[in-house]
């Protein structure tokens, strides 16, 4: 190693890569988890809010390389890592150190080359291209296009037939489980058709105006009813209680779905929350509540008469059309924090929540669902949602990012959608991206075998 006074007087001169992302590198300095601001072949820099004390400047070195081709980290304990200079600036105080190691320096090489390429790519190539160039994703795909929802959906539910839920509910009979099937009402097109109609007309229509030409036979046990991620698109309250009326006098269970809660939405759900259990009481019966926003779960937590379900907004999990194409290990994103016992005690405790809301999503599927009651929706799953709507702000601005809150809500997504390419399988509608898993009707079996899918939810959307 060179003398201390002689590296220091050439740092400056060092071939620093400065400010790279902390995801492609990070530093762990003893028991700091830290910020690496520039880097070179010979030595790195860091810096801390306050200057560090003598303990923490001889504390050991560890970074962590990120490596764009197997989605991995390589961890390299820094053994002769030498302090060379601490020096104060306007916010913070910036650390340097040195290091000789060979496997550190080759890190470094790789690191930069990758992000070189990367910076290439993605001054040059458009979003799709660069996906192409780091994972093998089929950009000359993204410019098949069809011309309509109803053509999409056409394609996409081809696979359902009259047999479909027959087979679903043999299924069931066949796990050794009784399992509930369950139909999603979230917007109001759907409760103005099911007010209007005999149910079984209502269930055929259903399925015919979502493309399917000859409807499969459907009969639920369980009616969902409101939208878990718009709040426009909740049943007015006197619809609300007719609806409700209705499906007790044709003995569907009831679950009613709540949106994320705006602070302008507190007082008028406060109210309903209260008509609700007013309700429950005349009625003598127990209504189950869908919540996605821990404000709604704790005002409902206070009624007894609700019993709670953990919505899909706060069930969250890693979920993307495009997961096929991610590089490594895809196997941790099978698990959320609700298979946790310690959660699932804390969520029982706390809302006296037992029920969980899923989504079948492919390569994403929950492998083993936790104890518990599990409701699982297909063949949807949200991806992104939104607080301000960007099919608004598509159709009043002319952008779909100039959103701002929308106070009366105009409804153009019940005439529109936002359509993607054929092969990433997904759609823009209300506030929300959702992709769909076609395979679902395929694997529902062997889906339902698994411990604890007790509800399987429709919704086409």
């Amino acid at each position: 190693m060179k003398q201390k006074k002689q590296c220091e007087t050439e740092i400056d001169q060092w071939p620093w890569i400065s400010m790279l992302p902390f995801g492609i590198l990070a530093g762990y300095w003893g028991d700091k988890e830290v910020r690496i601001t520039a880097i070179s072949e010979y030595g790195f820099q860091t810096r801390l809010a306050a200057p560090a004390t003598v303990e923490q400047k001889n504390a050991p070195w560890e970074l962590a390389f990120y490596d764009q081709k197997t989605a991995s980290y390589q961890r390299i304990l820094l053994r002769d890592a030498t302090f060379l200079q601490e020096k104060e600036e306007d916010f913070d105080v910036v650390y340097t150190f040195a290091t000789e190691q060979e496997d550190y320096r080759n890190a470094v090489q790789h690191l930069a080359l990758q992000y070189s390429q990367y910076i290439r790519w993605k001054m040059e190539d458009d979003d799709a291209a660069l996906a192409e160039e780091m994972t093998g994703y089929p950009a000359e795909q993204d410019a098949f296009h069809l011309e309509s929802l109803e053509e999409q959906k056409k394609v996409w539910f081809s696979g359902i037939t009259k047999e479909t839920f027959v087979a679903l509910q043999n299924s069931a009979a066949g796990s050794g489980q009784p399992i509930e099937l369950a139909l999603e009402l979230d917007r109001p097109e759907w409760y103005k058709a099911y007010l209007s109609m005999e149910s079984a007309v209502f269930f055929d229509a259903y399925f015919r105006r979502n493309q399917i030409a000859d409807p499969p036979v459907f009969h639920p046990d369980r009616l969902y009813i409101g939208n878990a991620f718009c709040p426009h698109l909740a049943p007015k309250e006197e619809e609300l209680f007719v609806m409700m009326d209705k499906a007790c006098r044709e003995s569907f269970a009831v679950t009613l779905v709540f949106p994320f809660l705006l602070e302008e939405n507190l007082s008028e759900t406060q109210a309903r929350l209260q008509h609700l259990a007013r309700w429950c009481e005349q009625k003598n019966k127990t209504i189950e509540l869908v919540v996605n926003d821990w404000g709604t779960a704790h005002l409902a937590a206070q009624f007894p008469v609700f019993s709670l379900g953990l919505g899909v907004l706060l069930n969250k999990r890693k979920k993307d059309p495009r997961m096929a194409y991610k590089l490594g290990e895809r196997i941790l994103f099978e698990q959320n924090s609700v298979h946790a016992a310690f959660y699932q005690e804390y969520l029982k405790e706390e809302f006296r929540m037992e029920r969980y809301e899923w989504e079948s999503c492919g390569d994403t599927d929950t492998g083993k669902f936790p104890e518990g009651k599990n409701s699982l929706h297909l063949p949807f799953y949200q991806t992104n949602t939104s607080q301000y709507c960007p099919m608004y702000a598509t159709c009043v601005e002319g952008s779909r990012g100039a959103q701002v809150p929308v106070r009366k809500c105009p409804r153009f997504c019940e005439e529109q959608a936002f359509l993607y390419p054929e092969h990433l399988r997904m759609v823009g509608r209300y506030n929300s991206l959702f992709g769909v898993d076609l395979d679902v009707w395929k694997r529902v079996e062997e889906m339902l075998k698994l411990r604890g899918v007790d509800r399987v939810v429709v919704n086409l959307l």
